[in-house]
């Protein structure tokens, strides 16, 4: 495919962009119905063909005003702009007004430009510019909104698209006089009650990815899987992935493979991933092996109907065998007044050798950490107090660790079990999020770390051969060719030599 470019000066360039698109995704570009969605796995290219069909649009329809749309201005540029403009760079297949966040889209000698509006929906003003648009297409990214990451790594919570706002905009396709209506959609899977399912008449099945007939006239769905574009993806995409998030984990199965699932009625945590330590094979670790974090959700209320305080403290193994395996200490919850959280904190504190306390940065936890931080210095305790910036909701904070429940990084102690409880009963019963609000900070608070490095083998490097043209640096100290009693550096024969200027006597007048 080519764009071509016509700069300022009038000289006329052309620019040649190669997307090798796999057949499903081609099949998707191609489709001129007037509802497409394309939906699938990470590095599945939906994004890329997204973007693409957009530019096919702009082919057919010089001059079409087409809305690049997001529920998220920062989801929007960070992830779904920046695609975009891989793909079609500014000052090379356009222009880009950073003010107006409008791209034209430089089509050709005598041909109009295509105008791609970008808007993320943050605010009701930025929904009432959208509305008011005369269009003739428009392209929603990740419309199902829940959680999506960021391609920095970071793990955003976003909105989505409402079903009456996704009425609203497909009402303004079509108004650019002239141009055919026409709307698509690209993401990850939405669960088989969204709205999206409903509209394409898509019932996933019993493996949540089940082929979609597409009976609704005008609405073609198209799904995607690793193999779709596994081929440019680096070596061991989806394997590394896995290592974070699992295999039977709803953030797995979602985003790894791609089925369409009731995000929020899959259980975090499953009780065959389990594993302990205090056992032959985990055998109970030593305290000064590990770096101790202590983490604590407190509740605002002493009273019983309230929610609970948890403190739970765990421990990450820094050196030998199993480096980085998590292990979980101690876990508690309590109705307990301000001043009982930091004596239960100051207690556990001494027991385990805790370096760091977390907790959230919000208001009432941080008012708990001057609290401590003042009780502490008072009984001649060092220990530092850790904000952390909350993140997501607590279901997208269970799933972002529970990953690492089974794939044993995490190992849990004997006696917890009102711990393992609370995770096999979330999000059923909201009363035991607190206990797994303070592990998850407390695992989440450690990095990756790589196995411990070997030394490489010693070369023995007696007789080996060196080749003739190889040369030999001579490592001794060079000698200063004005040491006593000791020649001085050999200098080449056309080597200049720099004499000092002699002062001409001076002359008394």
């Amino acid at each position: 495919m080519s764009a071509r470019v016509q700069p300022a000066d009038g000289d006329v360039l052309e620019t040649r962009v190669e997307f090798a698109a796999p057949r499903e995704i081609r099949a998707f570009i191609d489709d001129p119905a007037f509802v497409t969605g394309i939906f699938g796995p990470f590095g599945s290219a939906k994004t890329s063909a997204g973007a693409w069909k957009g530019w096919g649009y702009a082919q057919c329809w010089p001059g079409a005003r087409i809305a690049v749309i997001r529920s998220t201005w920062p989801a929007l540029e960070d992830t779904t702009q920046r695609t975009f403009f891989e793909w079609f760079p500014p000052g090379v297949a356009g222009a880009y007004a950073k003010t107006k966040k409008v791209f034209t889209l430089h089509l050709g000698e005598d041909l109009p430009p295509a105008e791609f509006l970008f808007r993320g929906l943050d605010s009701e003003d930025d929904i009432q510019k959208v509305l008011s648009l005369d269009l003739a297409a428009a392209w929603i990214d990740e419309p199902q909104g829940g959680i999506a990451i960021k391609r920095d790594g970071t793990v955003i919570a976003e909105p989505g698209i409402a079903h009456d706002l996704w009425r609203a905009i497909l009402g303004r396709c079509g108004r650019q006089r002239g141009y055919p209506k026409m709307l698509w959609m690209s993401g990850n899977p939405p669960p088989p009650s969204h709205w999206i399912a409903k509209e394409f008449q898509y019932d996933p099945g019993a493996s949540g990815h089940d082929a979609p007939e597409n009976a609704r006239p005008g609405f073609h769905l198209y799904l995607v899987d690793q193999d779709t574009n596994r081929e440019n993806l680096p070596r061991r995409y989806y394997e590394d992935l896995e290592d974070a998030y699992g295999t039977g984990t709803p953030m797995a199965r979602r985003f790894l493979y791609g089925e369409w699932i009731e995000w929020a009625q899959q259980a975090p945590f499953q009780s065959a991933w389990v594993r302990f330590w205090g056992t032959e094979d985990h055998p109970r670790p030593n305290l000064s092996d590990l770096l101790i974090k202590a983490a604590i959700d407190p509740a605002i209320s002493k009273r019983d109907t309230a929610a609970s305080s948890a403190i739970v403290v765990a421990g990450q193994l820094v050196r030998g065998v199993g480096r980085g395996t998590v292990y979980v200490l101690h876990a508690t919850k309590g109705h307990w007044t301000v001043y009982e959280q930091v004596r239960e904190l100051l207690r556990v504190v001494r027991e385990y050798k805790v370096r760091i306390v977390q907790i959230e940065d919000v208001a009432y936890q941080r008012g708990l950490g001057e609290v401590l931080d003042h009780e502490a210095r008072e009984a001649g305790v060092t220990v530092h107090v850790e904000l952390v910036k909350p993140e997501g909701d607590k279901l997208l904070r269970a799933n972002s660790w529970s990953g690492l429940v089974q794939n044993g990084t995490v190992l849990f102690g004997p006696g917890q079990k009102v711990l393992l409880d609370a995770l096999f009963a979330v999000p059923q019963d909201p009363s035991q999020w607190d206990l797994v609000d303070a592990a998850g900070m407390a695992v989440r608070g450690f990095h990756t770390m790589p196995a411990p490095a070997s030394q490489l083998p010693s070369v023995d490097r007696d007789g080996q051969k060196i080749a003739s043209t190889y040369a030999v640096r001579d490592l001794r100290p060079p000698v200063s060719p004005r040491s006593p009693g000791r020649p001085g550096p050999a200098r080449a024969a056309s080597y200049a030599v720099r004499r000092r200027p002699t002062a001409a006597p001076l002359r008394s007048r």
